[in-house]
């Protein structure tokens, strides 16, 4: 996006009908923990359906100055 901010899409082969969505789960759970996780270091995390399945970006600020974690 710029040198200030990177951003990572991930898209899911679209086998479920439900968006993906954060949730805080046990530290016994099998799955279920990852977008948790990138939502507390990203700036944002916005999650886009298709025909294709859902899309999963998440843009992390590369300058504390501007008030978001360092990747």
């Amino acid at each position: 996006m710029s040198a200030q901010v990177v951003a990572l899409s991930v898209t899911d082969g679209g086998g479920t009908g439900t968006a993906p969505k954060v949730e805080h789960r046990d530290q016994y759970a099998g799955h279920g923990r990852g977008l948790g996780m990138v939502s507390v270091i990203a700036h944002r995390v916005v999650v886009h359906d298709s025909d294709g399945g859902h899309t999963v970006t998440a843009e992390l600020f590369t300058d504390l100055r501007r008030g978001g974690h360092t990747c």
